[in-house]
């Protein structure tokens, strides 16, 4: 616990440091392409967190970019190694490889919470207080201006990076092999729990973590739902087309700012592509670049499960997630706004936050709640391969209801009621005043659980370690974990990691084709 609480706190601090000034830039100026910018910077959410693993275990891996310039992260040589010897710091080149890892992930969430109220608030307010007494110095205006408007936004943003950071798995499970957080910590002893009158230690430790876990994530989801009743206070009425016109151009620092976060954001990327064609040559060590992994992982040869079967199931299991948590997180939205609009107030914030549980609830408990539930009430399901998707329902139907939801409440009635009028039956009605004018919502909450039901990986991991049942994101882990004498083993874990990044950034290319332009770069 002590571990998991100082990476999340860390990990939550750096990320704020290092996006505020990034949303700052990008929400004050003028840049072209500013679409293209905010669709790089917000990659990194999307991206399966095995792949950012993948990614990053590459960045440090010895004879990488970071060990040619003297930082060993990976075997903690050089500087780093005198850092340990000197402080007694043990592994502190995992730890900075972790934080690195989870600012890089968590980045594009200050950016779409920070940068949208930059980028709609009215110009005119900066220079009116110039004129006050309150806004003569840059400390006055940072005070009585940028805090009360900015704090909010950067609180909401700060409390997910906490939970998002706090529930990690699959970066601690890789990054830092030496450590556990309570997510690890459950996964290992989740092998035996829940076993009648075997290991009742490892059921008392699942039990206790578990229960740890969810008071923790439960009051982190607390304070975000109230800072963000704040976040969403009424500024001013201006779009983000009309103030760009007034925006001045980039400085240079700006430039250089926003061109080092694009670099930053995909350069874990690249290099998971590259690793996946770069193979060592057993007899002098050189490198050469081939398509061999390719072909041997597309084959199978050396895991339980070749690429195109687990790419098969991995898209069996988002198509399912898609067909269930689409049209549940629709019905939900619409019965919270009906609520809100009959003013029953109360019940529908007690909806609306008993949507937002299963985020307190982390992808390893989900996995062994239903493991553990399958073991004492039906055995028998385990045989049934539509297990893995149950899990990728929990954790996705929670993102459609947020997207959902401003889309439902912000339908003018009127339009419902002249289809009516119009003699329409109530199916055309309703799909013509209604689904039509939710299509961008829809197609980006879908695209979304589509991506993030391939990516996910603690549940997943938790229910089909090995066998024909494979997703994508646990072959990475598969092969990842296999002994690396044979040159090709890495290679192949790259390549399986490179197809599920090429299959989320597709989707997520379709959510940002239909994400509207006066969103900003808004959830």
């Amino acid at each position: 616990m002590k571990f998991t609480l100082l990476e999340a706190t860390i990990s939550t601090v750096f990320t704020l440091l290092i996006g505020l000034p990034v949303a700052w830039y990008l929400g004050k100026y003028r840049w072209k392409n500013i679409r293209i910018i905010r669709a790089l910077l917000s990659v990194p959410f999307v991206t399966p967190s095995i792949v950012v693993a993948m990614g990053f275990l590459m960045l440090i891996d010895p004879g990488g970019i970071l060990d040619t310039i003297g930082i060993d992260l990976r075997l903690e040589t050089g500087i780093i190694g005198d850092i340990a010897h000197y402080t007694g710091w043990i592994n502190p080149g995992h730890f900075i490889a972790l934080i690195a890892a989870h600012v890089w992930f968590n980045l594009s969430l200050v950016m779409r919470f920070i940068e949208p109220t930059l980028s709609t608030m009215n110009n005119s307010w900066e220079e009116q207080i110039r004129f006050l007494p309150a806004g003569k110095t840059a400390f006055r205006r940072f005070k009585n201006l940028w805090l009360p408007i900015l704090w909010p936004a950067a609180m909401c943003s700060a409390c997910l990076c906490f939970i998002f950071s706090f529930s990690s798995f699959a970066l601690i499970k890789w990054l830092t092999p030496n450590q556990d957080n309570l997510e690890t910590l459950m996964a290992k002893s989740g092998g035996s729990a829940g076993i009648y009158g075997y290991r009742i230690d490892t059921s008392e430790i699942v039990l206790a973590t578990s229960i740890v876990q969810l008071l923790i994530l439960s009051l982190a989801i607390i304070i975000t739902a109230r800072i963000q009743k704040k976040h969403s206070m009424i500024h001013s009425i201006v779009t983000e087309n009309s103030l760009a016109v007034s925006k001045p151009y980039p400085t240079k620092m700006a430039k250089i700012t926003l061109t080092s976060a694009v670099i930053y954001a995909l350069l874990p990327l690249l290099l998971v592509g590259i690793s996946s064609l770069r193979i060592r040559n057993t007899t002098d060590q050189e490198y050469y670049f081939s398509t061999l992994a390719w072909k041997e992982a597309w084959q199978g040869n050396y895991s339980s499960t070749a690429i195109p079967d687990a790419l098969y199931n991995s898209l069996i299991y988002c198509l399912i997630t898609l067909a269930v948590a689409l049209p549940v997180g629709y019905i939900i939205s619409s019965c919270i706004a009906r609520l809100e609009k009959e003013n029953n107030h109360n019940i529908a914030k007690l909806v609306e936050f008993l949507t937002m549980v299963p985020l307190a609830l982390s992808a390893v408990m989900i996995g062994l709640g239903i493991l553990i539930g399958l073991l004492k009430w039906a055995p028998s399901l385990f045989s049934w391969i539509l297990i893995p998707a149950v899990p990728h329902i929990i954790i996705t139907t929670p993102f459609v209801i947020r997207i959902m939801l401003p889309a439902i409440r912000s339908l003018e009635p009127e339009y419902l009621e002249q289809a009516q009028l119009l003699g329409l039956s109530p199916i055309r009605a309703w799909w013509h005043a209604r689904i039509a004018l939710l299509r961008a919502p829809i197609v980006v909450s879908g695209a979304l659980t589509m991506a993030f039901s391939l990516g996910e990986f603690g549940a997943s991991w938790i229910l089909v370690r090995s066998g024909s049942w494979d997703s994508l994101s646990v072959l990475v882990d598969q092969l990842m974990g296999q002994p690396k004498f044979d040159p090709l083993i890495q290679p192949m874990a790259m390549a399986a990691a490179t197809s599920l990044m090429i299959l989320t950034f597709i989707l997520f290319l379709i959510a940002e084709r239909f994400r509207h332009s006066e969103e900003g770069s808004g959830f």
